[in-house]
């Protein structure tokens, strides 16, 4: 079975590993979380980087869309190559709770990162 070809996704990783990589670890945390983000949102901003701080908070920004939110979080776990935490430590249906902005999910993703 062929496997299915999310050519959105690859675009967003090629931006932000071209955009940023080598720029140190917090930086490229925070502006592929931004990139992904605004993947995901709607609506859209022609400069993400303007609209999307890390005080933000992401219910409000998702409009508390779970599902967009768990594809954001399913594109940084694979863009970082890292494994996520099992759901005990993410309870479903709390997503936004253990994530309340943006600046959270970016800390979460730097120690996850560092860890590997």
């Amino acid at each position: 079975m062929a496997e299915v070809f999310d050519f959105q996704y690859y675009k967003t990783k090629k931006i932000v590993e071209k955009r940023f990589r080598n720029r140190g670890l917090i930086f490229e945390v925070y502006m592929s979380t931004v990139q992904f983000v605004h993947h995901y949102i709607e609506p859209t901003y022609d400069n993400p980087v303007e609209h999307l701080t890390t005080d933000i908070n992401l219910k409000h920004l998702y409009n508390g869309d779970r599902d967009r939110f768990i594809a954001t979080y399913a594109a940084l776990v694979k863009y970082w190559e890292i494994e996520p935490f099992p759901n005990w430590e993410i309870p479903m249906n709390r997503e936004f709770e253990m994530f309340p902005t943006l600046g959270d999910l970016c800390k979460y993703i730097e120690k996850r990162v560092k860890y590997l």
